[in-house]
C-alpha cells in the first residue's frame, strides 16, 4: 500500500519524520493489511500519508471516524519545538545578512502557512502578516539584485509580529489544519516558480 515519499511532496516535522522511518522499516508494519497499516498511521499522526483510495475500499472496515479523530488532534507537547526553531533560526540570519535561499524559503513557508490558517481566523492578523509577506518580497528583490538578504525597518517590525503570529498559530494548530495549509501553499508555489531561482513567496 505504502511507498517513500519525498518530503517536498507532504512535509513532515523531525517527529512525524522519525515515526514514518520507524513505521516503514518495521517487517510486522510491512506484512500489515492496508486497513491495519492506515491504523498504524493514524495513531502516529501521519494519516496524511494514507492513499485516499483506502478509505473507499469495501473490502476493508471504514476508517471515516479514525480520521476524523486524527484531524481533530492538536500537536503534542513539544512536537513542534524543532519547527519554531528552525524558522527562527532562519528568520535571524535572513535579518543580519548570513542567510542563503534555503532560510529564505523556510520562513517564507511558514509565513505563508500562517497566512493561509490566518484567513481562517481573523481578517486582521491575515491583514498584518500578509504585511510580512510583503517585507519578504523586498527581502528577495534585494537578494537578486545585491546577493544579500536584508529587510527595512517597516518589513523587520512587520516579520516580527508574523513570526510571533506564526508560533501560536503553530502551537494551537492541528496537524491536519498546518498539513491543509501546506497543501494550499505549495501549490501556489508550484505555480509561482516555473524557471525562478526563488518564488515571490505570496500566497
Amino acid at each position: 500500500m505504502l511507498k517513500e515519499v519525498p518530503q517536498d511532496l507532504l512535509p513532515m516535522n523531525r517527529a512525524q519524520r522519525k515515526a514514518w522511518d520507524k513505521l516503514t522499516k518495521s517487517a510486522a508494519f510491512q506484512k500489515a493489511s492496508p486497513y491495519r497499516q492506515a491504523v498504524e498511521l493514524h495513531r502516529k499522526g501521519l494519516g496524511f500519508m494514507v492513499p485516499k483510495d483506502v478509505y473507499t475500499d469495501v473490502s476493508i472496515p471504514n476508517l471515516a471516524p479514525i480520521a476524523l479523530l486524527n484531524d481533530c488532534r492538536p500537536f503534542r507537547e513539544g512536537e513542534v519545538d524543532l519547527d519554531i526553531v528552525r524558522v527562527r533560526g532562519a528568520y535571524e540570519r535572513l535579518k543580519d545578512g548570513t542567510a542563503d535561499e534555503d532560510d529564505f524559503l523556510l520562513a517564507g513557508l511558514a509565513i505563508n502557512m500562517a497566512k493561509v490558517r490566518a484567513m481562517e481566523i481573523s481578517e486582521f492578523l491575515a491583514d498584518e502578516i500578509e504585511k510580512a509577506q510583503d517585507a519578504m518580497d523586498r527581502c528577495r528583490e534585494r537578494y537578486l539584485k545585491h546577493g544579500r538578504f536584508g529587510f527595512d525597518g517597516e518589513g523587520l517590525q512587520a516579520m516580527e509580529y508574523a513570526i510571533e503570529a506564526h508560533d501560536e498559530i503553530l502551537v494551537n494548530s492541528s496537524p491536519k489544519q498546518m498539513q491543509d495549509a501546506a497543501d494550499v501553499v505549495r501549490r501556489v508555489l508550484l505555480k509561482q516558480m516555473g524557471d525562478k531561482r526563488l518564488p515571490a513567496l505570496k500566497v
